[in-house]
């Protein structure tokens, strides 16, 4: 009798546990399937903008510029985020295929995105931070801190350095801390490295180890270490490719490329042999002065500095155009698109978010005017 109980009771609790562990199940169940699923929307890439920014202007005054402030980039990124604006690589908007001979091609990406968002790509001209910037004006350098964060040195006007968000990488890199939401799968933006007068803030030329006597024009700064301000660089360039910024040539004297075909030539040669030792190679080619080799139609294979250039591995080019608020052109050989000052994109888009007044316009000035090239939409 005693045993029956038992065993009577064994089998309640095992009932009991049974009933239990169903409806935690199909409670569980319902849950998942009740929990909302991102729902993702197909971008067009041909209609994506490409805003450009030149080097940040931290203290008016004393740059004697009315460029871009550290301030109005700030406000321009909490403008974008607020409407739905989204940071992609620009690798984002094309699938390269490379052939056994090393050739590629390239067609338009399949690129999803969450609802709602817009896409957008970024890049800086010509981060080098020249001697020549006044001091208390600009960043002078790009640094990575203790903490492994790339922040930018910036020399009071006093004469006291410090580290910071003063210019486009480290407000970015600072932005994203606080809203990691704003870029797509890490994404960060194109930066234009010429050489001539240094790369990203370091005197990597062997001529600013030189006298004056010898031809240095920059000898009251110097003379630099020349090696050790090459490792800085390296180390910095390091960090800048880990985060997932793209480093893009931008030739190296800053002659416009619609010049003649011997002077493209020679100053390709010369970013070849005195800035990519320090960066690394790159297929992205940022236009000098925004300058396109040729007009809106597409490249010919029997162009001549077309030709050179894709002998020198360029295969994704980028030129100024502030009359188009995108323009992108993919072909089998080739990718190529325009990039907007940044003001005037923000002008023409009709930006506008929190703090942006009564009148909900945006707050952003207009530039004057760059090059342009010869595009249509």
């Amino acid at each position: 009798m005693r045993n029956r109980l038992i065993l009577a009771a064994v089998g309640l609790l095992l009932v009991v546990l049974g009933v239990f562990l169903i409806v935690s199940f199909l409670g569980d169940k319902k849950n998942k399937n009740s929990a909302p699923k991102e729902i993702m929307t197909q971008a067009d890439v041909l209609t994506v903008p490409h805003l450009s920014f030149d080097t940040l202007v931290v203290d008016a005054e004393a740059a004697g510029s009315d460029g871009m402030t550290v301030d109005e980039f700030n406000q321009l990124l909490q403008l974008l985020y607020d409407n739905d604006y989204l940071l992609v690589s620009i690798r984002d908007l094309t699938k390269v295929k490379e052939g056994k001979d090393g050739s590629v091609t390239f067609e338009a990406a399949n690129l999803a995105l969450p609802e709602g968002k817009k896409p957008f790509v970024l890049s800086q001209n010509d981060v080098s931070y020249p001697l020549t910037l006044p001091a208390g004006g600009y960043a002078s350098r790009l640094v990575v801190d203790a903490s492994g964060r790339l922040v930018s040195e910036y020399q009071q006007a006093g004469g006291t350095t410090v580290t910071g968000a003063y210019d486009v990488v480290s407000c970015l890199e600072a932005f994203l801390e606080e809203h990691p939401d704003f870029s797509w799968q890490g994404a960060r933006g194109i930066l234009g490295i010429t050489g001539a007068n240094g790369i990203l803030g370091y005197r990597t030329d062997e001529l600013f180890g030189k006298s004056a006597e010898e031809g240095n024009p920059y000898a009251d700064y110097g003379p630099f270490d020349v090696a050790s301000e090459t490792a800085s660089a390296q180390a910095v360039v390091g960090a800048l490719k880990d985060a997932g910024w793209e480093l893009a040539c931008q030739g190296y004297s800053g002659i416009s490329y619609a010049s003649e075909s011997s002077l493209v030539s020679a100053d390709v040669a010369q970013w070849k042999q005195k800035t990519e030792p320090v960066t690394g190679s790159t297929d992205l080619l940022l236009y000098p002065q925004g300058t396109d080799i040729a007009s809106w139609k597409d490249y010919r294979a029997d162009d001549q500095k077309y030709a050179f250039l894709k002998e020198q591995g360029f295969d994704i080019f980028f030129s100024i155009d502030n009359r188009n608020p995108y323009w992108v052109q993919i072909r089998g050989d080739y990718f190529r698109q325009g990039r907007m000052d940044a003001r005037t994109w923000a002008a023409t888009a009709g930006l506008t978010g929190p703090g942006t007044g009564e009148s909900g316009s945006t707050p952003l000035q207009n530039s004057e005017e760059l090059p342009v090239t010869d595009f249509e939409s």
